[in-house]
């Protein structure tokens, strides 16, 4: 009887384990890049580089990582700070879309008076 109870007690706790690592590498928690806030919108004059980041099996999530650049203090120098950006905002869908933050900044260049 007490053996029976044992391995039934064994086999349910296994199975709470599988269902609880279902999805990750090992059982280990997710390691996604953008963690905590994300960007609603950023001005594109800041924007030095873009990188998206699809669903894999380290994160579950899109991930859209912005390079921008700033002024640092000192002469000359400039600094650059990763950010990242709400995939499901407005500028966030643009870039998913493939209108990214690049493309609008060339469109501009044709009108008069915008040069």
């Amino acid at each position: 009887m007490n053996q029976v109870v044992l391995t039934l007690l064994c086999a349910l706790l296994f199975g709470v384990s599988l269902t609880h690592s279902a999805g990750h590498p090992a059982g280990g928690s997710q390691r996604c890049l953008c963690r905590g806030r994300l960007l609603k919108s950023v001005k594109p004059g800041y924007i030095h580089a873009v990188e998206l980041f699809p669903p894999s099996a380290s994160c579950s999530k899109t991930e859209i990582v912005l390079t921008l650049t700033g002024k640092g203090k000192g002469k000359g120098k400039e600094k650059k700070l990763k950010l990242c950006l709400h995939p499901y905002e407005k500028q966030g869908r643009r870039v998913l879309e493939g209108k990214g933050i690049q493309n609008k900044k060339q469109k501009n260049r044709g009108r008069k008076g915008k040069n």
